[in-house]
């Protein structure tokens, strides 16, 4: 059925292996055993279910119900009753197809509906699919829905599902159609796919056509004074009313005004085309003798009547079941839908006339020319076989049909062109007025529909030879004897032509030893039956034999070791891909020379050379890039004391000179030699040999990639110390001594030296001050200084204290001895770093003598406290005897100096 209503399948052709699917199991493998068969007894099928005639019953009378299977009666009880599939011939071809794919398929799959789902606007619609995995493997299935309509889209929460279902699992998936208010009711059809890809790839994807109809809007509560109609007849889709084309049907439709006021009512029909529908209401009186025509019908409360529809099928129309929508108005409830569907089966018509008609009849040598002509007079698509069959009971025509089937839609006329040509040509007549050969065209139906029972003839007439056509015979006589002198003076006068070697050339343009290419050959030899032998070698262009000599004999034919290679025909033995021993990379040239056997004529050897034919080497490894990361890095500060650094230490160390380089054919790389020196030459960094034949050093997997090239980024060397350094990089080939090491050095890589910084310089524990004045004091020992500094340990620094002792160590104390003589005294810190940056600290000791010895003890006693009061105010600070830095170890003042 469709939504249109204009055409339709007939009920045998619209059952689907869909259908099937949702059989149970025994009934689904009885459908696909019948499928197979024309016809089956009672007992056939009880001896395929392997159960008993009682059993095998209920399983047909399941099926007899549901309209899948056939009842057959014997023609005057002449024979049991059969049983087959309702299908067509060809549609049961299909289905055996797919039956036997379904049956093989390692997924089975159940559908919740025979293909066809009903819902009515502002409804739901859940479609569920059960899947079985069958095969042996765990899988991951699709299951989607195809070819969907646009508003199928809008309708449909999702189109796709996905199941893993291991070996003899199931699983379900369910898809749910949401319909709105305002959807248009009628049929939409889309496909059901289900496919696993990734683990059955060999196998298709299973799938299904599927239908939505969309019924039309209605009420679903009837109120009780609500008016109703039925149809008499009434139909159902199980008991459509059956029709012929260019029949008529009248329905009435009793109305029944429930209501309590009178009522005016209307009848529409809005899925069948308007030419087919008549509606004709009750005549009305307004006068004696004068009717009225009505467009409603007009009932008071609680009375009923009746409009008359009146369905005429155009003679024209397509057999099969269309539906149409009968909707009643109510002029006091407009908004009141009555609903009611009318079913109608078209009948087919079988009707087809044949004719044969011919164009060309007489013919000599070309072929007879007839035409078949087809008309479908009927309402159903015809398919035809057309036969051509000889009458003669001589096998003397050849008959080629043009095209042998006609598929015929309804009311549709079709040709086919057959071509008679008479055979052989040697019996044809020589004399006479000809010969008559006569046949006749059969056509078959496909689908077994009746078609009209009698052949078409035909006969050709086969024209006798003119009389000239004797002339060829005498043609032929001398003919045979110039061939005759011919032979002879081929066989015994002629010099035979010597075979010779027409072409030589490689079978291909390039070669190369990396991929162990040896040199193939193509070559064509004229006159390969007067060959004795083929001798090959191979030589430089300079004439040194670098290929050995190789021999094959032709004398007993091809021989075994040419044949997988050459071709050998009577004029000419052609050899492709013939293999050399040339492996070895240089440059080649072949010599072909061609033996002819003994014989008439002594015929000499001929020989060709072929071009220059190169073998490339290996291609060799090349640095392409070797550089530091930076020209320029900075002298890290000195470590202080901590636990050995980690491998992630390590590598997040941003001080350092860091390596990249890119090595092209890394295949070809035996080794890697890396060493690191000074500009003198000295090495600093020590060679390392970096070893790729088997792998990527576990060293290097974290800095490097091995793919096409060797790249190697970021690469820490451990050099941290200030200076300029320059590393070089040898790669070593894998040939060994055959081929030199490369070699490539980086441009001047420097490290700037750290500024000296000097952190503490103390003068008796406290920080230094620029000027110090001390009073001497007669007949007591002078005050002690004592110094104290750090300088940042940086490598190649040095410190100098001035004016003595000179160098002292980064860290380190010394008493300052003051002089009695009066007279100031400058002391110098000065810290140079490795690159001779000079940073200096320094302050002035100043000295006063004491007081004359003549001013008394007094005077003494106030000069000497006047000198100490001086050299308070002069340095601010105590002089005091400063302690060790270093507890274990003797105080600075009780130690002589050091100057070390």
């Amino acid at each position: 059925m469709t939504s249109s209503g204009f055409s339709s399948e007939s009920a045998a052709d619209s059952l689907s292996m869909a259908d099937m699917l949702v059989l149970p199991t025994e009934q689904r493998q009885l459908m696909a055993w019948l499928m197979g068969q024309q016809a089956a007894t009672l007992a056939e099928v009880a001896r395929h279910l392997g159960c008993s005639e009682a059993d095998a019953q209920v399983v047909l009378e399941s099926l007899l119900e549901q309209g899948h299977v056939q009842m057959i009666a014997p023609a005057l009880g002449s024979g049991p009753v059969q049983y087959r599939a309702q299908f067509s011939q060809r549609q049961r071809t299909d289905n055996l197809v797919l039956a036997d794919a379904l049956m093989s398929a390692p997924l089975a799959v159940m559908l919740s509906g025979s293909g066809d789902g009903t819902v009515a606007p502002d409804g739901a619609l859940d479609f569920s699919v059960t899947i079985t995995n069958k095969g042996d493997v765990s899988a991951i299935i699709d299951i989607f829905l195809d070819d969907l309509p646009a508003p199928l889209y809008r309708w449909v929460s999702s189109t796709q599902k996905r199941l893993a279902l291991g070996p003899a699992q199931s699983g379900e998936a369910v898809f749910t159609f949401q319909i709105p208010a305002a959807a248009m009711p009628g049929h939409y059809t889309y496909t059901l796919a289900v496919d696993a890809p990734q683990h059955y790839p060999h196998n298709p994807p299973l799938r299904f056509e599927q239908r939505l109809q969309v019924l039309p809007a209605a009420q679903d509560i009837e109120q009780v004074n609500d008016p109703t109609f039925f149809l008499i007849p009434a139909t159902r889709t199980s008991s459509p009313a059956a029709l012929a084309p260019g029949s008529t049907l009248d329905v009435q439709v009793l109305v029944h005004n429930r209501g309590n006021r009178v009522d005016r009512f209307r009848l529409r029909c809005i899925d069948l085309p308007p030419a087919w529908v008549t509606i004709a209401y009750p005549q009305g009186f307004e006068q004696p003798g004068l009717s009225i025509v009505e467009q409603y019908l007009d009932l008071n409360p609680g009375e009923q009547g009746t409009i008359l529809l009146l369905v005429a099928i155009p003679p024209n129309t397509l057999a099969g079941s269309y539906v149409g929508t009968l909707q009643l108005l109510s002029e006091n409830q407009p908004e009141l839908t009555l609903l009611d569907l009318l079913y109608l089966n078209v009948l087919p018509v079988y009707q087809v006339t044949l004719s044969f008609r011919t164009l060309v009849g007489r013919v000599q040598n070309q072929p007879g020319v007839f035409m078949v002509q087809a008309s479908n007079q009927g309402n159903t698509a015809r398919s035809l076989q057309l036969q051509a069959l000889p009458l003669d009971g001589g096998d003397l025509c050849r008959f080629t049909l043009e095209p042998p089937q006609l598929h015929l839609a309804a009311y549709q006329t079709q040709t086919a062109r057959l071509l008679v040509q008479p055979h052989p040509p040697r019996k044809r007549p020589w004399v006479g007025g000809g010969r008559v050969l006569n046949f006749a065209v059969e056509a078959q139906d496909l689908d077994q529909h009746p078609l009209p029972d009698f052949p078409m003839p035909g006969f050709l007439l086969w024209e006798s030879r003119p009389w000239w056509q004797l002339l060829p015979l005498l043609l032929l006589g001398v003919g045979t004897l110039a061939v005759l002198v011919w032979l002879l003076w081929w066989t015994l006068i002629r010099r035979p032509v010597a075979p010779q070697v027409i072409r030589l050339a490689p079978a291909d343009a390039e070669y190369t030893a990396a991929n162990d290419d040896a040199v193939r050959l193509d070559f064509q030899v004229s006159q390969p039956h007067r060959l004795q032998t083929l001798e090959l070698m191979g030589q430089s262009p300079e004439g040194e034999i670098i290929s050995a000599p190789v021999t094959y004999d032709l004398s007993q034919g091809l021989p075994a070791e040419l044949e997988p290679f050459c071709t050998l025909a009577r004029r000419q033995l052609t050899c492709r891909n013939l293999l050399t021993d040339a492996r070895q990379p240089g440059r080649y040239q072949f010599t072909l020379t061609v033996f002819p056997r003994a014989g008439r004529g002594n015929l000499a050897p001929h020989s060709a050379t072929s071009a220059a034919i190169a073998i490339a080497p290996f291609p060799q490894p090349e640095i392409l890039a070797f550089t530091s990361t930076q020209p320029v890095y900075p002298e890290p500060p000195p470590a202080p004391a901590r636990t050995p650094a980690t491998a992630t230490q390590v590598d997040s160390d941003p001080y350092g000179i860091r390596l990249n380089w890119t090595i092209a054919h890394p295949e070809r790389v035996a080794a890697l030699e890396l060493v690191g020196r000074d500009p003198d030459g000295t090495i600093v960094f020590p060679s390392v040999r970096i070893d790729l034949q088997k792998s990527l050093p576990a060293a290097l997997a974290s800095s490097c990639t091995l793919d096409i090239e060797l790249v190697c980024e970021d690469l820490q060397t451990g050099i941290r110390q200030a200076g300029q350094y320059l590393f070089e990089l040898t790669v070593i080939p894998l040939d060994g001594p055959t081929t030199p090491p490369i070699t490539q050095a980086t441009p001047p890589i420097r490290i700037a030296a750290r500024p000296p910084q000097i952190l503490s310089f103390l003068v008796n524990g406290k920080p230094m001050q620029p000027n110090y004045t001390v009073a001497l004091q007669g007949g007591q020992l002078p005050p002690k200084f004592v110094m104290s500094w750090q300088v940042e340990a940086n490598p190649g620094t040095t410190v100098v204290l001035l004016p003595v002792p000179g160098n002292v160590p980064l860290i380190g104390s010394l008493p300052l001895p003051i002089s009695p003589e009066t007279s100031p005294t400058v002391v110098t810190l000065q810290v140079t770093n490795s690159a001779g940056i000079q940073v200096q600290r320094s302050f002035t000791l100043t000295t006063l003598a004491p007081p004359d010895a003549v001013s008394g003890g007094e005077a003494g006693s106030g000069g000497a406290a006047s000198a100490a009061g001086a050299a308070g105010e002069g340095d601010g600070q105590d002089l005091t005897t400063p302690r060790s830095s270093e507890p274990d170890r003797l105080a600075p003042a009780e130690l002589p100096p050091q100057f070390d």
